[in-house]
């Protein structure tokens, strides 16, 4: 179940950031708003990057959720220091927050891959298994 809901969440991260980054870009009038939008399509690329380095290219996996993450938290710290009033404060608490929630989607995923593998290993019999199988 924290696999399913780990994976929805990541859908869903990619499309509202993929699709708020390109319709905002037109109006992206400053650098940082540039900055902020680029970010922002950065962090829904790696969003699905994310999803496939869940099952595919494992070795690539931490990499891309540590910037997937940093990606996420950047964007709504600098969102809210360039498109609305400027306040610094306020852009740290929404960067420190948005952090909090992608670690707790990354432990979600990461407790739904490690339950799905167990499952995984319990329906192979001790021929069919790598970890059990008799050497020779």
């Amino acid at each position: 179940m924290s696999l399913f809901v780990a994976l929805v969440c990541l859908l869903v991260v990619a499309w509202a950031t993929l699709s708020g980054g390109f319709r905002q870009y037109p109006r992206s009038g400053t650098l940082g708003q540039r900055a902020e939008t680029g970010v922002q399509i950065a962090c829904g690329l790696l969003s699905l990057l994310t999803l496939l380095t869940a099952f595919r290219w494992r070795r690539w996996g931490p990499g891309i959720r540590a910037g997937w993450a940093i990606s996420l938290a950047a964007s709504a710290g600098l969102s809210s220091l360039v498109w609305g009033p400027p306040s610094v404060s306020v852009g740290l608490v929404f960067a420190t927050a948005t952090l909090l929630l992608a670690l707790a989607m990354l432990w979600l995923l990461r407790a739904g891959l490690a339950g799905s593998e167990t499952e995984r290993l319990r329906g192979e019999t001790h021929a069919e298994s790598p970890v059990l199988r008799r050497p020779g």
